[in-house]
């Protein structure tokens, strides 16, 4: 017999339908072992062509009309940043630039984003970028919802107080560049701590 085929067969005779959440294939119900099963809730996903084009269509849909554009000083210049600033206009959204990200964040280049978040006041961020640039948007999001916060208040502890987030953050839309960390798709930030030459992270 195939190997399909005895595949097929265990699970029709199983009372459970799913191979993946189930320990218990082809054992009789005495020896039915306890099941375990990891669930990784992540930031919804949308790729194919032109879709950095209907940027300004989404911030419409959310009904926000001042966003913080997030990105380096490479990638300013470059199509992603620009097909997605023309979306913004073509929709008439006002949108400010933060372009001085650094590649490997630290906590300085965290504190000058947030800096620009709390001065602009957006009503959502656009991240363009590898993992740093959406990372960096994600520790400013965080801090203009926290405007009293100290900087180390959300960092993991020992090094920060790892407060838990209780209020609600700015959407955050994100444009990926790279196929790196797949920051895009969790709501950790990850940071060099200067002082202590240690790396960091939000949660």
């Amino acid at each position: 017999m195939s190997r399909g085929k005895y595949l097929l067969r265990l699970i029709r005779q199983s009372t459970d339908c799913c191979p993946m959440h189930s320990q218990s294939f082809g054992l009789s119900n005495s020896k039915v072992r306890k099941e375990y099963a990891l669930e990784m809730a992540c930031s919804s996903i949308r790729y194919g062509p032109g879709v950095t084009e209907e940027v300004g269509m989404d911030f419409e849909n959310l009904g926000v009309k001042k966003i913080a554009v997030v990105t380096d000083k490479t990638l300013v210049n470059l199509p992603p940043v620009q097909k997605a600033i023309n979306a913004l206009e073509k929709c008439n959204l006002s949108y400010e630039v933060f372009d001085s990200v650094r590649v490997e964040p630290t906590d300085t280049s965290f504190k000058e984003c947030i800096e620009f978040a709390r001065n602009l006041l957006p009503e959502a961020f656009l991240a363009i970028g590898g993992g740093s640039v959406i990372d960096t948007a994600k520790a400013a999001n965080l801090y203009t919802a926290y405007p009293e916060a100290d900087f180390l208040d959300f960092v993991n502890a020992p090094i920060g107080h790892g407060l838990p987030v209780t209020r609600s953050l700015l959407p955050l839309l994100a444009i990926p560049t790279t196929a790196g960390t797949g920051s895009e798709t969790t709501g950790v930030a990850v940071f060099d701590y200067d002082p202590l030459k240690s790396k960091n992270w939000y949660c």
